[in-house]
């Protein structure tokens, strides 16, 4: 939210609520005096947004803050909804003014993130926000999780994934491990709890749940996620563990060399 709420009251938009997103009791007890209700998880929250709807005629649409295209929509479409045509074009201009600077912001990056391969292990709306947001970084997801998502969801994973991309319903650390090696995967980015697997396929990891520290939402968001990304590829530890251990070498230039334990 903290990505995305200075970008609404750049164009006027007051946000009433910010139901589990920083929110506090005030903001929800005049919820409902919303003109417009923007949904990001519609797996947790399609049920509220209905019966808001349904009781207070409060019309909902569901959105992403994730990947430049998707945020470029979601204000577009919160624009339109409130339907005046001052705040389309300001919307607009906002747009072509933010995408300007994060091209320049993200270049750099783009540059070195090309053509990298990614398994995407995750659920819900993150299954298929990433992927956008991914493409925007010149970076190909292989594969997904189709976790906690909705048939909306999923529609959404095989437009973006295309036909030799791979849904996974459930996958242990076993099954991630030989997809990481059948897709020949530069990285896994998955929630906190995955990241040993990463550790036993050496290759990089990126947490992408909620309990992480830095916000990938947004223009801003989309920055920091192209830093943390190329930062976890490029480390030079990787080379190093990819290297066999010492004592795995038993020929060094023709000569047989005995390496004792202790």
């Amino acid at each position: 939210m903290w990505g995305v709420t200075p970008l609404l009251e750049k164009l006027g938009i007051r946000v009433l609520s910010k139901i589990t997103g920083d929110a506090r009791y005030q903001e929800i007890t005049h919820a409902h005096r919303a003109k417009l209700n923007v949904m990001i998880c519609s797996r947790a929250l399609l049920n509220m947004a209905r019966k808001m709807e349904e009781r207070y005629g409060i019309p909902y649409i569901e959105e992403s803050f994730y990947g430049i295209d998707d945020m470029n929509r979601c204000l577009r479409n919160i624009a339109a909804k409130l339907g005046d045509p001052d705040l389309q074009e300001r919307t607009e201009k906002l747009i072509a003014e933010e995408t300007a600077a994060l091209d320049i912001a993200l270049a750099p990056y783009r540059a070195r993130l090309k053509g990298k391969r990614v398994v995407l292990y995750t659920g819900g709306v993150k299954s298929w926000s990433i992927i956008s947001a991914a493409k925007d970084l010149g970076i190909e997801v292989v594969a997904t999780s189709t976790r906690k998502s909705t048939e909306e969801d999923k529609a959404k994973i095989r437009k973006l994934l295309g036909t030799e991309g791979i849904m996974l319903e459930k996958g242990n650390a076993k099954e991630l491990l030989q997809l990481v090696k059948d897709t020949n995967a530069d990285m896994l980015i998955a929630g906190g709890r995955n990241q040993y697997t990463a550790l036993k396929a050496r290759i990089p990891f990126l947490d992408i749940n909620q309990e992480r520290h830095h916000p990938y939402a947004g223009y801003v968001g989309m920055v920091e996620m192209a830093r943390e990304l190329y930062e976890a590829l490029y480390s030079p530890i990787w080379e190093q563990i990819r290297k066999p251990a010492p004592w795995d070498v038993v020929e060094t230039s023709g000569v047989l060399t005995e390496v004792l334990e202790g």
